[in-house]
C-alpha cells in the first residue's frame, strides 16, 4: 500500500490477493483442513477472478457501487443474505485489511503502479 501526494491510500491487486490468501491460511489452520465447496462462488486467482466472483446469488464486485457497500466487502464485516460473515466461524480480516480492500475497489481495482510510478 501507498499513499498519493494527497493522502489518498492506495492499494494494488497483490496486495488484495494476499490479505484473502492469508485470512483462509489462518482459516486452515484454525480448522486443521480445506473449506469445503459451498454455496459461494468467490475465487481470486485473478482480480478479474474476483470481480466475476458471486456469493448467495450477489456479484463480489459491482460496478459503480463504493468499496465498502460491494457484497465482497459486506461479506468480509457482517455477512450476505443468509450467509455469515467470511469466513464462517473465522478467523476473520482485520479491520485494517477491509479498510485496504475498501481503497483498492474504491481506486478502481488497479493491477499495479502504472509505469511511471514503478
Amino acid at each position: 500500500m501507498t499513499e498519493t501526494s494527497t493522502g489518498k491510500q492506495v492499494v494494488y491487486w497483490p496486495r488484495v490477493k494476499e490479505i484473502l490468501d492469508n485470512v483462509m491460511e489462518r482459516w486452515k489452520v484454525r480448522w486443521g483442513r480445506d473449506p469445503y465447496p459451498g454455496i459461494h462462488a468467490y475465487y481470486w486467482a485473478t482480480a478479474q477472478e474476483l470481480k466475476e466472483s458471486v456469493l448467495s446469488g450477489h456479484r463480489a464486485i459491482e460496478p459503480g457501487v463504493p468499496g465498502r457497500e460491494t457484497a465482497l466487502v459486506r461479506s468480509l464485516v457482517i455477512g450476505v443474505a443468509t450467509t455469515g460473515r467470511m469466513p464462517i466461524r473465522g478467523p476473520f480480516c482485520t479491520r485494517e485489511e477491509v479498510d485496504e480492500i475498501v481503497a483498492w475497489i474504491d481506486n478502481g481495482m488497479p493491477e499495479g503502479p502504472p509505469p511511471e510510478a514503478k
